[in-house]
């Protein structure tokens, strides 16, 4: 496993809440990841998205912006609702410093880029992102997707096809 995956799972993943859907415990889905970056989502029981996350030690906004916007639509997204923030590993806790410094050297941290929808109009809000995450009969393409609220959908459009 890649050293900047464990880290973000170890020290970066956590439990949180369901923004405007349920009210039900998210955790993290990793949607992609290589040795300079892991990109994820906040996910409901449902696969409904409270929030996407990047996790780079040299972030491409750019990449981000156009791969979420690709996946959830230029209509369900706006560079506005995208915030950054670097993590320090002494603001962590456990042995991230530990593990940060043994990989980065002296004063380490890492970009988080993450973007949450915010639905602002009443069109806006008959609109939920969710993340492929498949059924019980096949597995799916861990890419983010705009469905009507209101509807559970655990395959994306082209998922549901094959």
């Amino acid at each position: 496993m890649d050293w900047l995956l464990k880290f973000v799972e170890e020290h970066l993943s956590f439990t949180g809440k369901c923004f405007r859907h349920c009210g039900k415990p998210t955790s993290m889905k990793i949607m992609s990841q290589d040795s300079t970056r892991v990109l994820g989502a906040y996910t409901c029981p449902d696969g409904i998205v409270s929030q996407v996350v990047y996790f780079s030690l040299k972030p491409d906004l750019k990449w981000f912006n156009r791969t979420v916007s690709r996946q959830v639509g230029t209509k369900n997204f706006k560079t506005s609702d995208v915030r950054i923030a670097t993590r320090h590993g002494w603001e962590l806790g456990g042995n991230a410093q530990e593990s940060l410094k043994a990989k980065l050297g002296s004063n380490p941290s890492l970009t988080e880029v993450y973007w949450t929808r915010y639905a602002r109009t009443e069109a806006q809000k008959r609109i939920a992102i969710s993340l492929c995450m498949g059924d019980g009969s096949r597995p799916g393409c861990l890419k983010l997707f705009a469905h009507q609220s209101g509807k559970v959908e655990k395959s994306c459009p082209a998922c549901r096809r094959e």
